[in-house]
């Protein structure tokens, strides 16, 4: 049952997914023990998705009502595929070798990520299929702008819900050195963590401006992937060139690890209790083994142990129980398949 305030507005529930490479699997193991105990698709508790590159693959899955553990699965059958299954380097001569790898074109080719998009999607499954509203950001380098692909909760959203979700996916997570730029139509796609890893500030813009929530009874949970912090060593020095900065993807490190720093400190600040964030710092041992493309089965079941911890003592939350009681709203879709008629197109 929908709870309502005082002024008859009703709470309405978020749920904000990082991105953040392989370590995504640390994600896809918290969602996996929240379906369990929520018993019901996960989507049916938030009235608002967002997901940035890996994230956002997974948050697409939620809005499709796909099982968390099929995405788990998915991602850890195909993870050697996607990255590969090679430790992370830890001399200076390995990280600069593996380094090499990337100068002239892409670390990786998009053969295996595709595969398991595919697996956890569907090839030709449509953003119209959707069941639940989501927000979805990436970099039109194109056009040279941010770009989200949404759902068609408002009128003004015409176009998005005739890609293929399999090509969003790809978009959001087409990391720079590590993926070819995504093309959807004409235009071509970069990674949406270089602006929104954490996508948490603009769910709730999202929320407010066009799906008509109260920020006063906005409810969001935030799930991270262990790449919360990042930071220098002194001995590393200032002088820092296009290599130094590139070694160990330092930079794309810096960029994912500041953003969402602002990020949940910002939506702490707006939400206060109303926020909840789950997220787990890894230690120096783990930081070793546990890299964005490193998809050893030592980090798969690191990840995935490390998700099932924060899951069992995030259960103990009453804020987070609560949300997984949340009936999410009606919602209306103006456009595609599940238009309801109001001057939507079919």
């Amino acid at each position: 049952m929908l709870k309502e305030s005082p002024n008859g507005s009703r709470r309405f529930q978020i749920l904000a997914l990082s991105g953040g490479g392989f370590r995504g699997v640390y994600s896809a193991a918290v969602l996996k023990a929240f379906e369990e105990a929520a018993k019901k698709p996960l989507g049916q508790c938030f009235d608002l998705i967002a997901g940035t590159s890996i994230g956002g693959i997974i948050g697409l899955g939620i809005a499709l009502e796909k099982p968390m553990a099929e995405v788990l699965n998915a991602f850890q059958d195909h993870g050697s595929s996607i990255f590969s299954d090679r430790p992370a380097p830890k001399s200076f001569l390995g990280r600069a070798w593996d380094l090499r790898r990337s100068i002239c074109k892409p670390k990786y080719r998009v053969d295996g990520l595709t595969a398991a998009v595919k697996q956890i999607l569907g090839s030709e499954t449509r953003l119209e299929d959707a069941l639940h509203p989501i927000i979805v950001p990436t970099v039109n380098v194109t056009t040279g702008s941010p770009q989200f692909f949404k759902t068609p909760h408002h009128q003004k959203f015409q176009s998005d819900w005739k890609h293929r979700v399999v090509d969003i996916a790809l978009a959001t997570s087409a990391a720079p050195t590590f993926f070819p730029l995504a093309k959807i139509e004409n235009s071509h796609f970069a990674d949406g963590g270089l602006y929104a890893n954490a996508p948490d500030i603009h769910a709730l813009h999202e929320a407010v401006y066009f799906l008509g929530a109260q920020e006063a009874e906005v409810h969001m949970l935030s799930i991270g992937t262990t790449t919360s912090t990042f930071s220098f060593s002194h001995c590393i020095g200032r002088d820092l060139g296009a290599w130094e900065w590139m070694l160990g993807s330092r930079l794309l490190s810096v960029i994912g690890s500041a953003q969402q720093q602002c990020e949940v400190s910002m939506m702490k600040h707006r939400l206060s209790e109303r926020y909840l964030r789950i997220d787990e710092n890894q230690s120096k041992e783990q930081q070793s083994d546990l890299g964005l493309d490193v998809a050893t089965r030592d980090a798969q079941e690191m990840l995935a142990a490390m998700g099932s911890e924060s899951a069992k003592r995030a259960l103990g939350d009453a804020r987070l129980i609560e949300l997984l009681s949340h009936h999410a709203n009606p919602v209306t879709f103006f456009h595609g398949k599940r238009s309801t008629g109001n001057g939507g197109n079919k």
